[in-house]
């Protein structure tokens, strides 16, 4: 090392090379410190957490929730296993248990099934309202017989508590969590459920159970998490440093990495820890995230680091000069990569928030790391640089290099051809949040909820709270009528199995007070008479079956309930707009309507957080080409390594768009990691041809050679263990982890494709030159 030259660069990257004990003791305490903050995290399992508290979908569910009470609850599918009727005294009196016993569980307000249905009907003396099934009271065939066609005919039981093929019943249980402490509420409610449906199971052999809700979907999250830790996870880890022993032939390498990775990661996670922030499920991806960066930084050091060493440097120079060289494509690669996280700031989903912040910190841990712990385990630990042959080390790069030189125009003008035909495919793609496919297809949760939406209701669900009009009440004949155009227009829609709404209690009692004149099933034109049904029916429900998740006489509005079994994000912002649309026509108080539901929000989060970190990246690509720009000094340099950037995210999304075309807010997260792979592999490049350009005087054909001899390998070694690593993502259960990883993993190797080939062929094209110099310099 050369003690003259004092330069801010030289003197950083000399102190670990000379103080490598100084060096290590500082990253460890700083490890250990930020470490402890790993367990000061908040973990929640509220779904309501991915969502802003400015977010308008939530501010109109809560709203919903203040008004009608708990909009959460769990649904237990009963299915007959050989597909028989349920309708014999054996099976509705096992019905019938599992309600009574369903009351027990913890936080339940009131459970709704099939056997405790309110059953209206009147005669000369008196208006009854009791339960459709009751084991006590000894319904003879014929009056078994008419209940059942009761039931089949009766909007609010037909696709909602019993299939029209009559073999699969249901069971609501609404739930009011206190929210003191979900992660500790959610699975007391689901584990009690769980062991009421086994224990039911047990005692009759004839049912299969099926669960759903989105409680249950909560406590799945983490389990679904914790299953991929035990196989996903580790094997991503294994594969990437088994491919570097390989690739470095030094297991000492492998360590130097790990532990550099390692430190890096408890630091981005605990520095956050600290804060005391919420997090949940979204952020286990964040530990990768930093992975990814970490090891890409320590590649890049040790190949360069390994060549000089070949070349006989001592250990010191080789490493030192190793640091130097990367010192600041390492710093700018950081920078904007925590920049690019930084824009999951814009993402509408706190939870996504954290992971960029995590992340960003991590990114900015893994290159102090990289300048200070990775040389100091260097300059400490014992290991040996076995020698490679030319052959196996530069030979391939210059082979590479020669080949891409000669046929620089087809490359480039073939490039040009493949990048726009690749982006007409963008198109396909359309932001569409579904939390059913969240979940992987073998997934026991993804089975039940799909067995549910197939075979007895959907899980496809809106709400819309109306309000009467001005001199009316809820009694008003007018206003009911309104409600009952809403609800047959409603129920017509495609993909809509049920809807419910006080109209329809309102008809059934009157058809009930008029002895069960099926021609009186329709709505009184007198308001006293309205007024009169709805007090004596209240009046005669047993204990949890008031009206008041239905309406609201306080308020002056009452509640029409949808469900569809189509679950698609796009399908329910779609509906809702034509609801939104009918109602603006045929009603005066249109805009006081509320419209909310769990769905409804998980609809809207993928578009408004695409949108942010869109907006977002747009920014940092903005200020990231004038920064290199200005230190390039060449606007020409700054707008090629916008493109480079921007060409290989958008085209793996144009893939993406030919495989599947659904993009999630879990899924857009992927446009924060491909934008750190792709933006480490330019800038090295395009910083080693600038070096050679600007400061080796060469040509641009020697500039070339010489960025592919110097960054090439480093490039090539990093995508290969990433892409690995990511391929054994794509194994995960989770299809929102699976989804990622695959993208990802087509971003890595089309950023691979691009840099090898389309950068130097842009190169050669946009920054031609007359000078030649010796190949033998470009080599380096």
């Amino acid at each position: 090392m050369d003690s003259r030259d004092m330069s801010p660069v030289n003197h950083c990257t000399a102190f670990p090379v000379r103080h490598p004990w100084i060096a290590l003791c500082l990253c460890l305490l700083l490890t250990a410190a930020c470490g402890i903050g790993t367990t000061q995290f908040h973990n929640t399992l509220d779904f309501r957490f991915f969502f802003s508290a400015d977010n308008p979908q939530l501010r109109a569910y809560e709203t919903l929730q203040s008004t009608y009470g708990s909009e959460e609850f769990v649904f237990v599918a009963i299915a007959t296993r050989d597909g028989t009727d349920l309708f014999t005294v054996t099976n509705l009196q096992a019905l019938a248990s599992l309600t009574d016993a369903a009351w027990a569980t913890p936080y339940s307000l009131r459970v709704d099934s099939l056997t405790n249905f309110p059953y209206s009907r009147a005669n000369a003396e008196e208006f009854l309202v009791e339960d459709l099934f009751d084991p006590e009271q000894g319904l003879s065939p014929a009056d078994l017989q008419t209940r059942k066609q009761f039931a089949l005919a009766e909007p609010a039981t037909l696709n909602a508590l019993i299939a029209a093929d009559s073999t699969v019943a249901g069971m609501r249980i609404l739930i009011q969590l206190p929210g003191i402490d979900r992660a500790v509420e959610t699975p007391k409610v689901v584990f009690f459920i769980r062991e009421l449906v086994q224990r039911f199971e047990q005692e009759h052999p004839q049912f299969k159970t099926y669960l759903s809700g989105q409680i249950v979907v909560d406590q799945a999250f983490p389990e679904s998490t914790a299953g991929d830790m035990n196989f996903v996870w580790p094997a991503f880890f294994m594969v990437m440093l088994l491919l570097l022993g390989v690739i470095f032939r030094s297991a000492a390498f492998v360590v130097f990495t790990l532990l550099t990775a390692l430190c890096a990661i408890a630091t981005g996670m605990g520095a956050l820890g600290w804060t005391g922030m919420k997090i949940n499920a979204a952020v286990t991806v964040a530990p990768i995230m930093i992975l990814t960066l970490a090891i890409a930084d320590s590649v890049h050091i040790l190949t360069r680091y390994r060549r000089l060493r070949q070349q006989g440097q001592p250990k010191a120079d080789a490493l030192h000069a190793s640091l130097q060289q990367n010192a600041i494509p390492v710093l700018l690669t950081s920078l904007f990569t925590a920049a690019g996280f930084l824009t999951l700031h814009f993402n509408d989903s706190p939870p996504y928030q954290a992971l960029g912040y995590i992340v960003c910190a991590g990114v900015m841990a893994a290159w102090l790391y990289a300048m200070l712990l990775l040389p100091a385990l260097v300059m400490l630990l014992p290991h040996k640089i076995k020698r490679l042959t030319e052959t196996t080390t530069v030979a391939p790069m210059s082979a590479w290099a020669d080949w891409v030189v000669r046929h620089q125009k087809p490359l480039f003008f073939g490039g040009v051809v493949v990048i726009v035909a690749g982006l007409l495919c963008l198109p396909l793609n359309r932001i569409n949040d579904d939390p059913v496919k969240y979940f992987g297809s073998q997934q026991t949760m993804r089975q039940h909820m799909e067995f549910v939406n197939s075979h007895i209701t959907g899980l496809g669900a809106l709400n819309y709270s109306i309000p009467v009009e001005t001199g009316e009440t809820l009694t008003s004949p007018s206003y009911l009528q309104r409600l009952d155009d809403f609800s047959q227009w409603l129920a017509q829609q495609p993909h809509v199995v049920h809807v419910d709404s006080m109209a329809d209690i309102i008809k059934r009692l009157y058809q009930s007070w008029n002895s069960d004149d099926s021609a009186f099933y329709r709505l009184p034109q007198q308001q006293d008479t309205i007024a009169q049904l709805l007090l004596l029916y209240e009046m005669s429900l047993p204990f949890g079956g008031d009206l008041s998740t239905l309406l609201s006489h306080q308020e002056g509005e009452s509640r029409v309930r949808v469900t569809m079994d189509n679950t698609a994000g796009d399908y329910h912002i779609e509906l809702d707009q034509r609801a939104q649309a009918w109602l603006q026509q045929h009603t005066a108080v249109a805009d006081q309507v509320v419209s909310a539901s769990a769905p409804l929000m998980f609809a809207h989060i993928g578009e408004r957080s695409m949108k942010g970190i869109l907006l977002g990246l747009i920014g940092s690509l903005f200020v990231m080409g004038l920064v290199l720009a200005r230190l390039f000094r060449s606007t020409q340099l700054g707008l090629i390594s916008l493109v480079c950037n921007v060409v290989p995210v958008a085209l793996a999304f144009s893939v993406w768009g030919l495989l599947n075309g659904n993009i999630d807010v879990g899924l857009s997260v992927t446009l924060g990691i491909a934008f750190g792979i792709v933006v480490d592999d330019t800038i090295h490049f395009l910083g080693k041809y600038r070096h050679a350009r600007q400061v080796l005087a060469l040509d641009s054909e020697a500039a070339v050679r010489f960025a592919f001899a110097r960054v090439g390998p480093a490039i090539v070694i990093t995508s290969l263990i990433l892409v690995a690593g990511f391929a054994m993502l794509g194994f995960s259960a989770m299809n929102i982890t699976a989804n990622t990883a695959i993208l990802t993993t087509v971003t890595i190797v089309i950023a691979l494709v691009v840099d090898l080939l389309f950068i130097p062929a842009m190169l050669l094209r946009f920054d031609p030159s007359e000078q030649r110099a010796p190949t033998e310099t470009a080599h380096g």
